[in-house]
């Protein structure tokens, strides 16, 4: 799941998710589902405020994101994709069907399920979930084809970083387009996480989709 010949489209598809998952939560939750950043200066704040109920709630949902991260590292090697997507989309659909201070957790372990699922997308190391690293790796493998700098982002030729540094671009404008989608399904639906439920299943497509999908088998 983590090999190489996986794909931009299936990284993009990804990222819409976690972008539309983090937008739900934020708007429904008030805390975010992947953004662990967030939610821990959202723990920061509430304990210099002794608002120790908030505090609470913002542990539970870091220690719920890294149960999902262990149960992909644990058991992710031992399952096909379609399963651990499964499990990712059966979660999804219980935290758009249970009581939100319940829900905020379990949509966390989806989204860290899926950060640690897939980290390699057509040769380049990732993230679907968390994109500030991303974002980083995207200017130093654009500047790299102008200084001759390693390419964090993907070593290799200033070609190859370019191409690192396009992936990135995609993924980062998927993730926008999935927090904008959340946004309004938010205000029109009244359980809006279950449309991105749809999405999950073509997260399984492996067919080049971008220019700079190489090596697919």
């Amino acid at each position: 799941m983590s090999s190489s010949d996986n794909t931009v489209w299936q990284a993009c598809i990804l990222a819409i998710v976690a972008g539309y998952a983090d937008a739900i939560g934020f708007l429904t939750f008030g805390a975010f589902a992947g953004a662990m950043t967030g939610n821990t200066v959202l723990l920061g704040i509430a304990l210099a405020g002794a608002q120790y109920a908030d505090a609470a709630q913002s542990a539970i949902i870091i220690a719920a994101f890294m149960v999902g991260v262990a149960f992909s590292a644990v058991l992710g090697s031992k399952l096909p994709l379609a399963a651990v997507l499964g499990i990712e989309a059966a979660a999804i659909v219980g935290a758009a069907l249970i009581a939100p201070h319940f829900a905020a957790p379990v949509l966390a372990f989806a989204m860290g399920l899926q950060n640690a699922t897939m980290t390699r997308f057509s040769g380049t190391s990732l993230n679907t979930v968390v994109l500030t690293g991303n974002l980083q790796k995207m200017i130093q493998g654009f500047l790299g084809r102008f200084t001759g700098s390693p390419k964090p982002a993907q070593s290799g030729s200033a070609e190859s970083g370019s191409a690192a540094s396009a992936t990135i671009a995609f993924v980062w404008l998927a993730y926008l387009g999935g927090v904008a989608a959340g946004a309004f399904a938010d205000r029109l639906l009244a359980y809006p996480l279950l449309p991105i439920v749809a999405l999950l299943p073509l997260a399984l497509i492996r067919r080049p989709a971008f220019p700079n999908d190489r090596g697919i088998r």
